[in-house]
Formats: C-alpha cells, structure tokens, sequence
C-alpha cells in the first residue's frame, strides 16, 4: 500500500509542477510556490509575478544548482532567476524583446536557454551572471510556435521543439563559446513493409 507524501490545495489553476531532490514548485498564474521536497512544506512563496497563463518555468534538476527561472515580464522576454535553495532572487535577464516561450536548464544547472515567442532566436546564459554565451537562428522568414527546450544529458546538444513540423538539434561547442548552425530534422516516413 501507498502512501500520500502530501496535500495541498491552492487559490488558483495549478499550471505547472516542477521538481528536483530538494524542491517542489508549483505554478499558479501569478504565484510560485516552493515546498521542501522532505516534508512538503511551504518555504516560500513568491506573489504578483507578471501573468503567466501558459505556467512557464523551469528548475534545475541539479539540487547543488537549484534554481528555478520564470517570465519577469509581459511585454518582454526578461527572465527571473531565484535561487530555490536560499530562497532568494538571484538575477534578471533581459533575454528577448518578444515575450518567453520556452526556458530550460541545463542538467548541471549552470545554463539556461531561452526562446521567445517569435522562435527565430535561441539564446544560451551562464546562470552565475546572466551572461549570454551563445546565440542561435532558427529560421529567419518564418517565426515559430516554440513548444519546448531541451538539452543533452552531457549539455552538448541543445533540441527545440516548434509547430513547424520539424526540431532543431543545436551543437553546443564548449570550447569557442560558438555554435553550430541547426540541424533540421525531418519527422520520420512511415514505412510498409511489403510480403514477399
């Protein structure tokens, strides 16, 4: 038999629930929540964040790096960093002029992608100090729906998934803080096989 870690009910729409070893977060529209993954109880708050219908965020899995990134605009894509762990805001990333689409850690937590809701720019920040390191052009002509981000479990490849039919495979060269130019992957042909 199971049992139940912990129950909680909250003022609004749960939008989004993200968690690593040490933290809960739960999403609501214009809150967070952050639960202490042991006991579940809350440690934090962080209220009258900007409307965040879609209930974007990210935390880092990685416990050491706990943070957790989330829309600090409307209007623009700035990103606000808090430090999970301390429980306190870290920084602010001007990161797009369109507002965020998609945002995501890398595993080690020390990197955060970003997409705007144009999809034609993906940009790549060390977390320590908001620095932008890498730049990508998804496509220039056509702007996207960018659905979500996702990087490699060695941080060398960086996926984006959009509503063009195909995703985008980024190679994250460590050394020249430069980057490959995307690699188009077409979805897959469905294949008959024919009796003989």
């Amino acid at each position: 038999q199971r049992r139940v870690h912990g129950q909680y009910s909250y003022s609004n729409t749960i939008l989004a629930v993200k968690l690593n070893r040490a933290r809960l977060v739960v999403c609501l529209e214009e809150s967070l929540y952050i639960h202490n993954i042991r006991d579940m109880k809350v440690l934090h708050t962080i209220r009258d964040t900007p409307p965040n219908p879609k209930g974007l965020c990210a935390l880092s899995i990685n416990s050491d790096n706990c943070f957790l990134a989330y829309p600090g605009s409307t209007t623009t894509g700035e990103v606000q960093l808090f430090d999970a762990f301390n429980l306190q805001a870290k920084l602010m990333i001007p990161a797009h002029d369109a507002p965020l689409a998609a945002i995501a850690f890398n595993p080690s937590g020390s990197k955060l992608a970003t997409a705007s809701e144009r999809g034609t720019v993906i940009r790549l920040f060390n977390v320590l100090d908001g620095t932008r390191l890498i730049e990508f052009r998804r496509g220039v002509k056509r702007c996207a729906h960018v659905y979500s981000l996702a990087f490699s479990q060695d941080s060398e490849y960086l996926a984006l998934s959009s509503n063009t039919e195909t995703i985008h495979i980024f190679k994250l060269d460590q050394s020249e803080g430069a980057a490959s130019a995307p690699v188009p992957v077409e979805p897959p042909k469905q294949v008959v096989q024919q009796d003989d």
